[in-house]
């Protein structure tokens, strides 16, 4: 293990390094801080240098101090509101109270309304950008004025007679700020899913549109991501935030959740759920194995990929397509990787085979997961005979926790695999800096590989390999055709349904005729 040692300037106090024994350079850096119930945690984080290690600690710091404010105003009982201020940045005579509200505040407000509730969640793009940037109290005057904007945006809207002429008496609607810089609009009007749009239009124009003062002499333009819904009140809050979370995710500014959709939405979703409690309870994470064939051995496995699956009440196996995402969003993912782990050792510890097992670059930042998997090579002795592939490896931001962990794998004698090499330049770049034994080269090439262009291009990406020591692996092999092809150009293990398709460990055993290693007994 490479020892931490704390810095001693006190600029620095709570920022660690972690450094290599051998020559004392610093690899990487740990933040101590206290939690939001007040316990000592100490984490690593991405950064480059000191400065940017400690920037980060106030970033986590700053967000401890908005959970202990969301959890102490949600303890307290329901008061009067505070006095409302004047302020009038943004629009004269614009009334605005700067009270910050918390979810749970919010969510007991809308909920006591009856009817259909219509709900707008307005989130500053890049918010912790501008706070580092140009600091946290200039930050908290910009959200503070944002407030101001919006309100009066929507002051101009109730004024100008648009929704009478529509049918609606009055545009009735309260505006709360929530924590950092997210406020929650709740319009007390049956508005259509057009009015909604009209809505958002205006308040982004008239977010764009504003300077905002940072300095003097000197404003900046800020942009804003909403999401709405309109269902009812227990839970629209609820799918406002589910659309401003997909609004940020596509780097829309606007998305539009409606009751129907999110009832039919719910309706899957707890179905999902349901799926994936029942077979975490019941370990029924199953692993398929799909056999990797040598060049010059196409008869029987060099080794097998492992890949998860899950199965439904119906007894119908189900592909990570139909539950991966879910159980991300859902947090349990890690559970079902757990068992994944379990049982391809399992196999591992009673036959005689190799196997690969896929890790994504999150799973590798995954503590608890990492250190499963490793406390298990130390157990059963097996990492000779395992193949660890990262997927998603154009997505490596952290380089220096990758190899960390690819070391302490090889000292176990573990293979270390990439997928889908050629999709992009960084697959080349995690050639050079990190210790690679098999690349997998990307599908979508191989399945052009009867084009002279394509073919000539995974020839090149083959030479490049061998030239570095590094063996390629060529999958989707669909029919002799792409097999032959695929040998012309010297590749070294193939893959695909036309060679084996992906079955249970016994119908593994049924087909290529394994039994039981004798020190399995």
């Amino acid at each position: 293990m490479m020892p931490i040692r704390t810095i001693q300037d006190k600029h620095y106090k709570g920022i660690s390094e972690l450094y290599r024994k051998s020559d004392g350079t610093v690899t990487g850096y740990y933040v101590t801080y206290r939690d939001e119930e007040g316990k000592p945690v100490k984490r690593r984080v991405a950064a480059d240098d000191k400065d940017e290690a400690l920037r980060k600690l106030v970033d986590i710091r700053d967000e401890v101090d908005r959970l202990k404010q969301e959890k102490a105003m949600s303890a307290l009982p329901h008061t009067a509101e505070h006095p409302v201020k004047k302020n009038s940045a943004a629009g004269q005579g614009t009334d605005v109270s700067h009270e910050v509200h918390s979810m749970h505040d919010c969510q007991k407000r809308i909920s006591a309304y009856g009817g259909k509730a219509v709900v707008l969640l307005i989130d500053i793009v890049a918010f912790d950008d501008i706070r580092i940037l140009y600091g946290y109290e200039k930050a908290e005057q910009m959200v503070a004025e944002l407030e101001v904007l919006v309100a009066s945006a929507l002051g101009r809207l109730k004024n100008d007679g648009h929704f009478r002429t529509l049918g609606f008496a009055a545009f009735d609607f309260e505006l709360y700020h929530l924590y950092a810089d997210r406020l929650c609009l709740f319009v007390k009007n049956d508005f259509s899913h057009r009015l909604l749009d009209f809505i958002a239009e205006k308040l982004h124009a008239s977010v764009s549109e504003y300077a905002f003062s940072v300095v003097p002499g000197n404003s900046i333009h800020i942009n804003v991501s909403i999401g709405a819904s309109k269902a009812d009140g227990a839970v629209s809050l609820m799918y406002a935030e589910k659309a401003l979370q997909e609004a940020k995710r596509l780097h829309n500014s606007y998305i539009f959740y409606d009751s129907g959709s999110a009832e039919r939405n719910a309706h899957f979703s707890n179905k999902t759920y349901e799926l994936l409690q029942e077979n975490i309870e019941r370990r029924m994470v199953t692993p398929y194995f799909q056999g990797i064939f040598r060049n010059d051995a196409l008869t029987k496995p060099a080794k097998f990929e492992s890949l998860m699956r899950l199965v439904d009440r119906q007894g119908r196996v189900l592909s990570p397509a139909a539950f991966l995402e879910k159980s991300k969003e859902y947090r349990l993912y890690t559970q079902l990787m757990l068992q994944m782990i379990d049982k391809v050792f399992d196999v591992l510890a009673h036959y005689d085979v190799s196997v690969t097992l896929n890790l994504s670059y999150v799973d590798i930042n995954n503590v608890l997961l990492r250190e499963s998997l490793l406390e298990r090579l130390a157990k059963e002795g097996v990492g000779r005979r395992l193949t660890v592939e990262i997927l998603e490896s154009d997505q490596i931001r952290d380089l220096e926790t990758v190899n960390e962990f690819i070391f302490r794998l090889k000292k176990r004698g573990v293979k270390i695999a990439i997928d889908d090499f050629g999709s992009g330049y960084s697959n080349y770049d995690n050639l050079l800096n990190l210790e690679i034994d098999y690349v997998k080269l990307d599908g979508s090439l191989i399945s052009k590989i009867h084009d002279r262009k394509h073919r000539i291009i995974l020839g090149n990406m083959v030479n490049i390999c061998h030239e570095l020591g590094i063996e390629t692996v060529a999958e989707y092999i669909s029919d002799t055709g792409v097999l032959r092809m695929a040998q012309s150009i010297g590749v070294d293990y193939f893959q695909g349904h036309h060679l084996h398709k992906p079955q249970q460990w016994d119908d593994v055993l049924q087909t290529f005729g394994y039994t039981e290693a004798a020190y399995a007994s």
